[in-house]
């Protein structure tokens, strides 16, 4: 019979499934000290199998016997692991360097060279010419005491074949070219308007200096290759030549000019050096523009001619509008060429340069203080505008209105 204070319950209790394996001496035994088996083996986890009989407690299906693997651990543990993060990081440099590359350097790059490349007939070209200094005009005080004579510059704006436009110019500045003006154009001499040839002959009547615009280009670009085609003496077909309007009156144009007009053309250099004039500076002529900090010798011949804006950044000339306008950079680097020369040379202003230009008619006349921008759109019913330099490098202004001939 049972005790009473027996408990059969204990028998089936989980706390006894632990039996120590070895039994306790005193401390004072001669025996060596016998330790208790390991914790690990005391250590009970549901999908270890149970004693034989097994427990109430026991898994009741065999999918329960294996636990899943934790996969978010196991990733996080992969990812937060150093030769997985040196692996990441190098990675993301890579991407980010292939996409600078090919999203922003490369397209950049890319517009350069093509803008290095795009005239192919470049070497032909006359790059630089220097003005003859008895045609600039010189310090007051020397005119004043007869040491030297009267001269005046007289720079034309964008004509484009509006030849009355310039006759009428010409009258309202009193130009007199035995009395010491000399006239100068920034190019687009030609094409457009109604009379182009006639805007030539002026201009080589009176001794005329000029830059080549990218209108003159154009049209002796393709004069030279209706030349090679063998088609400059052969008539187009009109609509049925395949060519658009514009086309065909550039063509027309082309036929045009004679051998004469055509090679005083081709004779105007890219960029016109003026040389030292009294309160400017060096000043130089082109059709469209120059990179500042850039030798006259390195400009590129197709910006020359063509640029309207200079990518901040790399420098690069573009011809499209969107980007910071060239004439306002250049005119900030020559202001702090010239801040940086005020207190150390006796005359800062020798140092700096001064441009003249056309091209831009959007932006209309711009007179900044080393740029001057007189494109004032008189083809298209603008106007047509003269800048005059004096001795002593007084300037002034004068326009006239146009008729609209181009839209």
């Amino acid at each position: 019979m049972a005790s009473r204070d027996s408990h059969p319950q204990d028998s089936e209790s989980p706390d006894n499934d632990f039996h120590p394996t070895t039994t306790h001496h005193p401390s004072y035994s001669n025996q060596p000290p016998q330790y208790y088996s390991p914790l690990i083996d005391s250590s009970r986890n549901t999908w270890q199998s149970r004693a034989p009989g097994g427990s109430q407690h026991a898994s009741s299906s065999p999918a329960d016997d294996i636990k899943s693997p934790d996969w978010a651990q196991m990733v996080l543990s992969v990812a937060f692991a150093p030769r997985f993060r040196h692996i990441l990081i190098y990675g993301v440099l890579f991407i980010s360097a292939w996409f600078g590359w090919r999203m922003l350097l490369s397209p950049q790059l890319q517009d350069q060279n093509s803008l290095l490349h795009s005239s192919p007939h470049a070497d032909g070209l006359v790059r630089i010419l220097t003005l003859d200094p008895d045609l600039v005009p010189g310090d007051m005080p020397k005119v004043q005491s007869g040491q030297t004579n009267r001269k005046r510059l007289i720079f034309v704006g964008d004509v484009h074949g509006c030849k009355d436009e310039l006759v009428q110019l010409l009258e309202k500045v009193s130009f007199n070219q035995k009395g010491g003006d000399h006239l100068v154009f920034v190019g687009d001499m030609i094409n457009k308007g109604p009379d182009s040839k006639g805007v030539v002959d002026l201009a080589r009547e009176n001794s005329a200096s000029s830059v080549r615009g990218n209108h003159e280009d154009r049209i002796l670009l393709l004069r030279q290759e209706m030349v090679k085609t063998k088609t400059l003496t052969t008539p187009d077909e009109g609509r049925y030549s395949g060519f658009s309007s514009r086309e065909l009156a550039e063509r027309a144009l082309a036929r045009s000019l004679s051998e004469e007009q055509a090679q005083w053309l081709e004779n105007c250099p890219m960029i016109l050096n003026i040389g030292q004039v009294p309160g400017m500076g060096q000043v130089v002529v082109v059709h469209a523009g120059l990179v500042p900090g850039t030798e006259l010798e390195k400009q590129d011949p197709s910006s020359v001619m063509t640029m309207r804006t200079i990518d901040s950044d790399t420098h690069v000339p573009s011809p499209k509008k969107k980007g910071m306008n060239w004439a306002k950079m250049f005119d900030k680097h020559q202001a702090k060429l010239y801040l940086s020369l005020e207190h150390s040379t006796k005359d800062p202003l020798a140092n700096a340069m001064t441009v003249v230009y056309g091209h831009d008619a959007s932006t209309s006349l711009s007179i900044r203080t080393f740029t001057k921008g007189l494109d004032s759109g008189c083809v298209t019913g603008g106007k047509l505008t003269a800048l005059v330099i004096e001795d002593g490098g007084k300037q002034s202004i004068v326009q006239i209105s146009c008729h609209g001939y181009f839209k």
